[in-house]
């Protein structure tokens, strides 16, 4: 058993615990005086005890005592994406415990004790397991790269935007004409294509990115795979800085929903149009 392996399935009864006071209102966490220690926790609550359990997550992989912001060693092995997360400074950008009790779930839960399968559907089933979990802690690490140790981003971070009908799969998202800077109706327009294209192809969307902004995304067809149902709620376009700000709905595996604003900051490659960087802020 592999040392994340090992963290995480001592940590996951603790997350779970920490899930279901939640679930009934009760809040575990309290602030603690060391201002290294989740500053911007102000007041206690859930998303204190969702920083702790990335501290916890932290020390049993690294032997790192954590601190707000962190950047995770690659030595966290796949754990390091949702203790990223759980270490955010801004509570309301951290994962809730029950969605850090699902990735570890999905990774470590012992498989049923059934005969003798075909060696083929173990491995399409854990594919199947990697996509939920990664859904499960959010579209977030798509937007921003994720990962430790990787670059930072230059450009502003964003993530995708998304559409409310899906266009068939041949459909690529508006160029802008000629080299003229583009409208604010054609960058809205290339946001709303962007999103439903990505959501049925990945590697198709994938490829609007500019080769600066795919080597910071390195889950992208990942986080995408796991996205469906896509559903702007409001856009808005900035032709003057070619950026996009919009809010959207999504469906994860799972019946999981999410809300979130993204930005999109785009760059004119002659007549093409290509994303150079997203943020993205979970509601």
């Amino acid at each position: 058993m592999s040392e994340d392996d090992d963290a995480a399935r001592r940590v996951l009864p603790v997350a779970e615990a920490v899930a279901s006071a939640h679930a009934e209102g009760r809040v575990h966490g309290a602030v603690s005086a060391d201002p290294r220690l989740a500053p911007h926790d102000a007041v206690p609550g859930p998303a204190t005890d969702v920083w702790a359990l990335g501290a916890l997550l932290l020390h049993a992989t690294t032997g790192q005592l954590a601190s707000t912001g962190d950047v995770v060693p690659r030595r966290a092995g796949w754990l390091a994406p949702v203790i990223e997360l759980a270490l955010r400074p801004d509570p309301a950008e951290r994962p809730s415990a029950e969605e850090i009790a699902a990735y570890l779930r999905a990774r470590i839960a012992p498989p049923p004790p059934v005969r003798r399968r075909r060696a083929g559907a173990g491995l399409v089933l854990a594919g199947v397991v990697a996509i939920a979990a990664l859904g499960a802690v959010g579209a977030t690490l798509l937007l921003t790269g994720g990962g430790a140790d990787e670059p930072p981003a230059t450009a502003p971070t964003t993530p995708p935007a998304t559409g409310g009908t899906s266009p068939g799969p041949e459909r690529q998202p508006a160029a802008a004409p000629s080299t003229e800077p583009p409208t604010a109706a054609e960058l809205e327009r290339f946001a709303r294509d962007y999103v439903t294209l990505a959501s049925a192809d990945p590697d198709r969307g994938y490829a609007l990115l500019t080769r600066d902004y795919q080597a910071r995304s390195p889950r992208y067809r990942d986080v995408w795979a796991a996205i469906s149902e896509p559903e702007i709620l409001a856009l808005a376009a900035e032709p003057e800085t070619l950026s996009v700000r919009y809010t959207y709905r999504y469906a994860l595996p799972g019946g999981v929903r999410r809300t979130e604003d993204i930005t999109l900051q785009l760059v004119q490659r002659g007549e093409r149009l290509l994303i150079a960087g997203a943020t993205a802020r979970q509601r």
